[in-house]
């Protein structure tokens, strides 16, 4: 057998049908590829023309995988093994074999080939390893074969997607050819144009664009007559325009009008179908929310797209069947939509995608005369597409009574004689009751209900029963008290459809009870034990396919029964909930399957209801617990290269897994570490989590209560070994992470971690590679921040998109203060071991964020890593930098911006704690002024009270810790900062400088009050005030009440107090009177 036949035969085996044969074909041609790369290559440049059509559409495929940079990664790229006489070879017969291929889909495949493997081969002008591609490219514009000019289209678009600045000196060339193709007779050449042109768009920088603006008309023309004569290639002209909008909408900005238009001519033409007309629909709701400026501007063009979501939503069966009436034994509303809910359901999506763009404001007035209409229609179709876009307003309605003529006008309908009018009455009633909870229930509880209850004893439509018991559980989900009054009903009506009710019905008679146990709490335990058995039952009595929501639901009923009636209520029935989960999910659950989120959620729910208790179950949960969570997260281990691959088809039920590990960790505590091991194994991986930025911080925080659990044992080394690993795990994480945001939450891990621990852990080595890559981290942040700034600079940049821009540079500044956290924590816990790195801070890092007077977040950073330097090191270490450290200090006492003022008067009372007297009085009288300085300045228009109120904590604080620390400073004055300080007292919005400095004052008091009284009863009164608005007060601790009541007794018998005591005593609240007469003599 030759080489050819030999791959003839492996091709033939990967289209098998069984797996592994297939698995084994891939194999075997991924090792001769990579043994004979040159004899590989021309045979399967061979099999390009085979006669058989499937082997000569795999060949080029193939072909390309194999000569690719862009390849996937599971594909060897051996193009550099190859010698020159191949790589001519492939150059000139992949453009020959388009020319004599018949079939369509192999000269596509071939197409993508050429542009791909050209794009790999192009680096730069002087790094072009394909020089006669484009030549060669351009005469296939002159063929007088229309197919020969399609395919340069396309290879033109596979071209602009991996190497489009090659293009950068044909820009005319480019224009030509675009124009000339929009003009051509043959659709597909126009359709082909049309998709190079929307690549160009995509991947190309606005001055790359720019020269192709002119051409929206000649493209909407186009679009229209391509979608008249071929549907299906108008589909994909429709995307084009989806992907433009989505990825380079300002290239339709300046002839928005043109695009527009178009778009909806298209919609207006009677002979295109529904579907493309719906993903123009889809793009120009792309657009409004791209713009929204544009549209509030431009009425006209809202106004002709709310017309066309409207349109979309009557486009639906005017026959209401008896399937939607009474659906099938285990159907899904969610899941098995018609395509009469799908089209619904896209209209109201897109009434909130509009709400949600433009403003209740902008957006209510327009729709309720559009609404009004719609109801007074004698079509009920358009009766029931007002009521479903009534649906959605209720999440921008701040104040039930402007809803009230909604809920006049809808709730009549409950009794309408048409089924689907009903089913929307209720979706729309529960809507507004989950948007507006809890002020809706609070002001409908005794009309909504009620008449709920009462429709279901007359409904006989069992999918119209199923959505008044959905809306009731929405309803009731919101009630936060009097829902007990209708307990009964709302229980009983719920068992009768339990009992005998389709799947639809019972599915949503069990949310109701998980509902009501939610809101009425006690008053729902005298039916816990009717209850809880009837649930059990369902698992004995709904053991096929179709119930698999129904038992998950029960599975979230049971356990949404203990949290609202508690462990001890709930413990008879612990056990058997317990053998019901582990039965479900060892029960070989399906990859999709909806039992495994309940399961997860419902231990989750255990774990917080009685965490001990289940403690003791553990050893047969969380073995196959463990491969539940592998089945979510399709964790492998793949042979070669054994490294985990992660893949979900369900991100939710992901989110739902990690999160049910965390409760698990954080409550069971030590219980769970038999199974930190196996834990750590599941957790790692999902810390690059590529589809979902929430499990990958959910897995990193994991780690930190991981941690938690391990330093329980006492086991020092076992503590340390584990902290430095999960370190090394989530800072590789971190260096993988585009999320800013996510890299916020990685860092204030690795900062807990250290905290945890506490003493020091890491050698120096290990503190100067995390040091380094923080500062890594940094720099990356930075030149972000950077890019941002320019961004913001360019002149096409619109309001929208620089209030965008603002945002991902606060997440930006908001990273560097979270790194700055993350360095004190190191100062803290490694002090000796971070001197090198103070001093690059010191050197390198603070003159120049302190010197950016636009970044306000910058200041925070730098005072922040000021501050830690003088809290960690103190003297002798900052004697040299200590004149520099007050002079930045006192002008950033008095910023105009609280949050900066904190961190600079915060810097200046560790200052005064951690200074010798000889050297603090070199700058004292400067920091004291600063000090009383940042006490007179005024709350500005953007910060809010609390702001505010921890900055001034934060000056009282420090002027509390120089009197305490550096009262030799004040002088003569230190009567009058005694005093000025008192009447500060006490702090309201920082509890741990309150803690502080309450404490101080008692010790004040106990050591020094006469001369903090100085005779004078105002001062006493302001003192006992204080010490009694402190006791006992949400803030207090037990040492600190102790610290009062020792206070106080000293302070009554103090000589300049005695005479007036009874005389302040009686001055004080009555409140405040009471706690003071609590206390022991």
């Amino acid at each position: 057998m030759n080489f050819q036949e030999q791959l003839q035969q492996i091709i033939q085996g990967i289209f098998s049908q069984n797996n592994q044969s297939r698995k084994q074909g891939e194999d075997r041609l991924a090792q001769l590829r990579e043994a004979q790369p040159n004899e590989f290559v021309m045979q399967m440049l061979n099999l390009c023309r085979h006669e058989e059509l499937k082997i000569r559409q795999f060949a080029p495929v193939y072909l390309r995988y194999s000569l690719s940079k862009f390849a996937p990664k599971s594909h060897k790229n051996v193009w550099n093994q190859l010698i020159s006489e191949t790589k001519e070879t492939v150059k000139l017969h992949l453009f020959q074999f388009i020319e004599v291929e018949m079939s369509h889909i192999v000269r596509n495949q071939l197409c993508d080939t050429i542009g791909e493997i050209g794009g790999s081969l192009y680096e730069d002008d002087s790094h072009n390893e394909w020089h006669n591609l484009l030549p060669t490219l351009w005469q296939m514009f002159l063929s007088p074969n229309n197919d020969i000019i399609e395919c340069g289209f396309k290879i033109l678009g596979n071209l602009f997607m991996y190497s489009i600045d090659q293009f950068d000196k044909h820009y005319q060339d480019l224009h030509t050819l675009f124009v000339q193709g929009l003009a051509s007779p043959q659709i597909k050449i126009k359709s082909s144009t049309m998709h190079a042109l929307g690549n160009y768009v995509k991947y190309a920088l606005p001055a790359q664009y720019k020269i192709f603006q002119d051409l929206i008309s000649n493209m909407m023309k186009s679009a229209l007559d391509i979608t008249i004569q071929d549907q299906s290639l108008g589909e994909g002209i429709m995307e084009v325009f989806s992907n433009i909008v989505d990825s380079k909408p300002k290239f339709l900005r300046k002839q928005f009008n043109i695009f527009f238009n178009g778009i909806y001519c298209m919609f207006r033409e009677s002979q295109i179908d529904n579907g493309v007309k719906r993903i123009g629909t889809e793009t120009l709701l792309s657009m409004v929310e791209k713009f929204p400026g544009l549209f509030k501007f431009e009425k006209i063009y809202l106004m002709q797209v709310v017309e066309m979501i409207f349109y979309h939503m009557i486009q639906i069966s005017s026959t209401i069947t008896d399937e939607w009436m009474k659906p099938p034994e285990g159907f899904n509303d969610d899941i098995e939509q018609d395509e009469d809910c799908e089209t619904t359901r896209f209209g109201m999506s897109s009434i909130d995608r509009l709400i949600e763009s433009l403003g209740r404001k902008e957006m209510l007035p327009l729709l309720n005369p559009i609404v009004s209409e719609l109801l007074r229609h004698q079509d009920w179709r358009c009766k029931h597409a007002a009521i479903m876009a009534l649906s959605q307003v209720g999440e921008y309605i701040d104040q039930v009574t402007d809803i009230k003529s909604t809920i006049e006008l809808i709730l009549p309908m409950l009794n309408d004689s048409n089924s689907m009018i009903r089913y929307a009455v209720c979706h729309a009633i529960g809507q507004i009751a989950d948007d507006m909870k809890p002020k809706f229930q609070e002001s409908y509880l005794h009309i909504v209900v009620p008449q709920f209850l009462n429709r279901l004893t007359l409904e006989d439509v069992p999918r119209v029963n199923s959505h008044i018991l959905a809306a009731l559980t929405n309803f009731v989900e919101g009630t936060e008290k009097g829902i007990e009054a209708y307990l009964p009903n709302l229980i009983q009506l719920s068992i009768k459809f339990l009992n005998i009710g389709i799947s639809i019905e019972k599915e949503n008679a069990i949310s109701v009870i998980a509902a009501t146990a939610e809101s009425s709490k006690l008053f729902f335990i005298p039916y816990v034990n009717e209850l809880l058995p009837l649930l059990f039952q369902i698992f004995s009595t709904h053991q096929t396919k179709q119930y698999r929501q129904l038992k998950g639901q029960a599975i979230e009923t049971i356990t949404l029964i203990a949290s609202a009636v508690g462990e001890q209520v709930f413990l008879p029935f612990l056990q058997q909930t317990v053998q019901i989960l582990i039965q479900v999910q060892t029960s070989n659950l399906e990859a999709i399957d909806p039992q495994k989120s309940y399961v997860l959620s419902g231990w989750q729910r255990l774990a917080l209801v009685c965490p001990q208790q289940l403690a003791k179950y553990l050893g047969e949960i969380v073995p196959s617990l463990f491969k539940l969570i592998q089945q979510v997260f399709n964790i492998n281990t793949t042979e070669s290269n054994k490294k985990k691959e992660l893949l979900t088809y369900d991100n939710e039920e992901a989110e739902v897994a990690i999160h049910m590990l965390s409760v698990f960790i954080e409550e069971l505590k030590q219980s769970f570490f038999p199974f930190v091991e196996k834990c750590i194994e599941l957790i790692v991986p999902l810390s690059q989590f590529n589809s979902d930025e929430t499990i990958r911080s959910a897995a990193c925080k994991c780690l930190v209560s991981l941690v938690k659990v391990v330093k329980e044992t006492n086991n020092s080394q076992q503590l340390m070994n584990g902290a430095k690993y999960f370190l090394g795990i989530i800072l590789e994480a971190a260096f993988k992470e585009s999320d800013p945001s996510v890299i916020i939450e990685q860092i204030d891990c690795i900062k807990q971690i250290i905290d945890i621990v506490s003493s020091p852990f890491m050698t120096t080595e290990e503190v100067s590679e995390l040091s380094d890559k923080l500062f890594k981290l940094l720099l990356e942040s930075d030149k972000r921040r950077a890019q941002n700034e320019n961004l913001a600079k360019e002149e096409d940049v619109d309001e929208d998109e620089k209030n965008a821009i603002k945002e991902q540079t606060e997440t930006e500044e908001n990273l560097h203060g979270k790194i700055a956290e993350c360095i004190g924590s190191l100062f803290e816990s490694h002090k000796e071991l971070v001197l090198p790195l103070s001093e690059v801070i010191c050197n390198q890092i603070l003159q120049k964020v302190l010197d950016q007077p636009k970044f306000v977040k910058m200041h925070q950073f730098g005072l922040s890593l000021l501050d830690y330097i003088v809290e960690y090191f103190g003297f002798p270490y900052i004697q040299k930098h200590f004149i520099d450290f007050a002079q930045v200090l006192t002008i950033y006492a008095v910023d105009p911006i609280c949050s900066v003022r904190q961190a600079a008067v915060y810097g200046i009372g560790v200052m005064a704690t951690n200074t010798p007297q000889e050297l603090y009085l070199q700058v004292s009288q400067s920091l004291i002024k600063a000090v009383v300085d940042s006490l007179k300045a005024q709350k500005n228009e953007d910060e809010n009270e609390k702001q505010f109120g921890l900055a001034r904590d934060h000056s009282i604080s420090a002027l509390g810790k120089i009197l305490k620390s550096q009262p030799q400073s004040l002088g003569q004055d230190l009567v009058w900062g005694f005093e000025t300080w008192l009447y500060l007292l006490p702090l309201q919005y920082d509890k741990r400088q309150a803690h502080f400095q309450h404490n101080l004052l008692a010790e004040f008091i106990i050591q020094k009050g006469g001369y903090f009284v100085n005779g004078k009863s105002e001062n006493a009164f302001h003192i006992l005030k204080v010490l009694a608005n402190c006791y006992k007060s949400k803030w207090s601790t037990i040492s600190l009440d102790s610290q009062i009541v020792n206070a106080l007794r000293v302070f009554e018998q103090l000589d300049s107090v005695k005479v007036f005591l009874q005389q302040i005593f009686l001055k004080l609240s009555p409140e405040d009177q009471k706690k003071l007469l609590e206390i022991p003599k």
